[in-house]
């Protein structure tokens, strides 16, 4: 499930890798456990994306792109944060280019602090 819908993501969404990985290299990264938290969002018996939560309380979200802007997501990153309290703050690393998450977080009450740059 969560190899699909990482295929099924818009390119524009993804920050963290440059190539889209394979089966197995997916598959060792998720063994590898690399968030604090990692959960799959299901609805009516369903599974409609996941979110994750990592060490530097950063939010992660992704749903099948038939369950966006049906509230979904928003659910999801409130029961997160309410499930971790004792974090300071949550940050989500967006994509300049993607304006729907950018939206998204703003709707949540995120606030735009930085842009990265990178050197190859």
């Amino acid at each position: 499930m969560l190899f699909e819908l990482l295929t099924k993501r818009d390119p524009i969404a993804n920050i963290s890798h440059k190539r889209m990985p394979t089966y197995d290299e997916h598959r060792e990264f998720v063994r590898s456990k690399p968030y604090d938290a990692w959960y799959l969002i299901k609805t009516n018996g369903e599974y409609i994306g996941a979110i994750y939560l990592t060490n530097a309380s950063e939010i992660g979200i992704s749903l099948f792109r038939e369950h966006q802007g049906k509230g979904f997501g928003a659910r999801a990153v409130r029961m997160l944060m309410r499930k971790y309290p004792s974090r300071k703050r949550y940050l989500a690393n967006i994509n300049p280019r993607n304006e729907l998450s950018i939206r998204f977080f703003q709707k949540l009450g995120f606030t735009h602090i930085q842009n990265t740059y990178e050197s190859n």
